[in-house]
């Protein structure tokens, strides 16, 4: 089993709905336990999509839910749930659902209200290397949560002239928010990535990757216009598109990861650029 150097907490960010946040938590969290490290899902989402998603159907109760973690009388004792335990014996999740809603309501009572989830996870830390925090599609006051407790946020993005728009000011919350909490040390952005990604049938897709429909890199449109080339410019790391998959659809509705559902096609591959980043970090890299 490999030795991380460091424990990293991802924070799966996004302010727009149906980016693939949970698509990507599940895949990595695969890869990752697949490859030995030991890995902990966090669901900070009221619709509880990662219960669905990692095939645990069941509605989690209060008690079984990330709810408890935020009890006063926390005594460091996570409702974890081991997941794809046929395949691998080193992945857990931490369930949301409705459960969360009670404290979404309750937020303004707690003194340290957006840093409570970092706090526990500082004064009773996992026995994980990798902590992946999956968000609902609005950013606060979940996301913030989840800002505030990560070192580092990863960001899927659709490829459409909405979500594009959208990435600038994700950006630019990231920046404003990392400052008024004053976090230290700082996350930091692991980078962007284009997901559901169709080349061959939206052009939108092709003039913002600047790709034609092959998948190739364009040479007959201004490369400035597009996402990883602004990227680029904010020093922001744009990972390979992941495409649109009927297999990762019917994998998730499974509650199994593609590389699971159909491990012979092209598209688990998809993951290894970011898989490879995040090994790279835990290596201390």
């Amino acid at each position: 089993m490999p030795k991380a150097a460091q424990q990293i907490r991802i924070a799966i960010e996004s302010n727009t709905g149906g980016s693939g946040k949970t698509t990507l938590v599940t895949h990595l969290a695969y890869a990752l336990g697949k490859k030995g490290y030991k890995v902990v899902l966090i669901d900070l989402d009221q619709n509880g999509s990662l219960s669905l998603f990692t095939g645990e159907t069941a509605t989690p109760s209060r008690e079984q839910s990330l709810a408890a973690v935020f009890d006063p009388s926390f005594d460091g004792s996570y409702p974890l749930a081991p997941i794809w335990k046929e395949y691998v014996d080193n992945i857990q999740v931490l369930p949301g659902g409705a459960a969360l809603e009670e404290i979404v309501r309750s937020l303004h009572l707690y003194e340290r209200k957006y840093e409570t989830l970092k706090d526990r996870l500082e004064d009773y830390p996992l026995d994980a290397d990798v902590v992946i925090l999956d968000t609902p599609a609005s950013l606060e006051p979940m996301g913030l949560i989840a800002l505030a407790a990560s070192t580092h946020v990863l960001v899927p993005l659709k490829p459409e002239y909405k979500d594009s728009f959208g990435a600038a000011g994700m950006v630019n919350w990231f920046y404003q928010k990392i400052e008024a909490l004053r976090l230290r040390p700082k996350p930091e952005i692991l980078g962007f990535v284009p997901s559901r990604v169709n080349v061959s049938k939206f052009a939108a897709h092709r003039n913002l990757l600047g790709l034609d429909s092959k998948g190739k890199p364009r040479t007959d449109i201004e490369l400035t216009d597009t996402i990883p080339y602004q990227l680029e410019q904010m020093g922001i790391t744009c990972f390979p598109p992941i495409k649109e998959s009927g297999f990762i659809l019917s994998a998730s509705g499974t509650g199994l990861p593609v590389q699971i559902y159909q491990p012979g096609d092209s598209i688990v591959k998809s993951f290894d650029p970011i898989v490879a980043r995040i090994i790279n970090l835990l290596k201390g890299k």
